[in-house]
């Protein structure tokens, strides 16, 4: 069984708000083949949001999802080389 994960960034170029679209739209899918693999990933992310992202010494603002602009650089490398070596 196939896993895709779907993720954009970015906008169309139609921010009549601010009326500063973004220059770039980006489309990222992330394709995971098998159940036992789609397990690890989920376990992965949900490990380092509760270690990296919400460590228990500083609880004051809990975070539910990886956000890349604010996410540090060791953050994405623990996750990216730290856990998926053996994937």
């Amino acid at each position: 069984m196939w896993y895709l994960y779907l993720d954009e960034s970015g906008d169309l170029g139609f921010d009549f708000a601010n009326k500063r679209p973004s220059n770039f739209f980006t489309v990222t899918i992330l394709v995971v083949k098998g159940v036992e693999n789609n397990r690890a990933l989920i376990k992965a992310v949900k490990k380092t949001i509760e270690r990296k992202l919400n460590p228990r010494k500083s609880r004051k603002r809990i975070v539910a999802e990886l956000k890349g602009h604010v996410t540090t650089m060791a953050i994405k490398e623990y996750f990216f080389v730290g856990n998926f070596s053996e994937i």
